[in-house]
């Protein structure tokens, strides 16, 4: 956005381009205003600035409305709680609850193997014998081989218990988990915009939405005024262009100070121009100049819009 200029330029400039002798012009000092606007769109619950207020960086200057946002961190709060907890799972097996109960089906399936083979042992010499039929032999033999495969079994699932999950599961809990992270992260960024700050410091010039107004996501709320954002706007004819070269020192003389102000010229335009109508003058009339800006001292103590000779050195 272009600066501001402050005043009339036919007052800043008086009445002429160049100044009653060679090498001293008149000019206006001009402010570069910073404008700070919402990142989003909202209703101003607190406008804590006023004009003419120095502030500093990171200084609250405008507070929306956030009950949405606060709402969708809370859930995402939840969801990282959540993908976390399942990651953690995955990671550490079954839990102890799980491990104690399938023990105790492990020690019940022993003790049925115990039976089963204790009634094989003493049926199987009376089936040999003739004295039990083969096919009470047959039944405690698939007694025994039954209640061996439940120990078998209540073993493995032990052992599969204690285990972590697959590689495969555990890589999605954790891809699931930085997910949840990231979407954590991103509804407290959308949180922290419903607070505008102060990117820089300086002075406000203008509040532009108060208290209980509707702030649209990119329209300036505030003009902040850096205490390093003055310059000097001055026009020179063609002929003193030689002169002038970017770095080079002005002096530059306001009304009511009795010293100049050191400046550095900062800008120099690059194509010529006519002599504005307001400034004209039976010595400038008709004449090409040039635009030529000079960057202000941070502590100059000028205000915009304010006339000033500019003097080469």
């Amino acid at each position: 956005m272009r600066p501001i200029v402050y005043g009339a330029l036919g007052a800043s400039l008086l009445a002429a381009c160049s100044g009653p002798e060679p090498g001293v012009y008149v000019g206006y000092v001009e402010a570069e205003l910073i404008y700070v606007s919402a990142p989003q769109s909202g209703w101003i619950e607190n406008a804590s600035v006023v004009e003419g207020a120095r502030v500093r960086v990171g200084d609250v200057l405008v507070e929306l409305d956030k009950d949405q946002q606060l709402a969708r961190h809370a859930e995402a709060e939840a969801q990282a709680r959540r993908a976390s907890a399942q990651a953690r799972d995955l990671e550490t097996g079954a839990r102890r609850e799980e491990i104690d109960r399938l023990e105790a089906q492990l020690q019940e399936a022993r003790t049925q193997l115990g039976l089963a083979r204790a009634d094989r042992d003493r049926q199987m010499p009376l089936v040999r014998s003739g004295v039990a039929s083969r096919a009470r032999g047959d039944q405690v033999t698939a007694d025994y081989k039954a209640a061996l495969a439940r120990v078998k079994a209540a073993e493995d699932a032990i052992e599969v218990a204690r285990l972590a999950g697959r590689d495969a599961a555990r890589e999605a809990a954790v891809a699931a988990e930085a997910s949840a992270q990231s979407a954590l992260v991103e509804a407290a960024w959308n949180l922290s915009q419903r607070t505008v700050r102060a990117r820089a410091a300086g002075t406000v010039e203008d509040v532009f939405l108060r208290t209980g107004e509707f702030a649209t996501a990119g329209a300036p709320v505030a003009a902040i005024l850096p205490k390093d954002a003055l310059k000097v706007r001055f026009f020179a004819p063609q002929e003193d262009l030689a002169r002038l070269a970017l770095g080079d020192a002005v002096a530059v003389q306001a009304d009511g100070r009795a010293e100049a102000l050191d400046a550095k010229i900062s800008f120099i335009a690059s194509e010529a121009e006519f002599t504005p109508p307001v400034i004209y003058s039976n010595a400038a009339r008709d004449k090409l100049v040039f635009l030529v800006e000079a960057r202000l001292p941070a502590d100059a103590g000028l205000r915009p819009g304010l006339p000033v000779d500019v003097r080469l050195q």
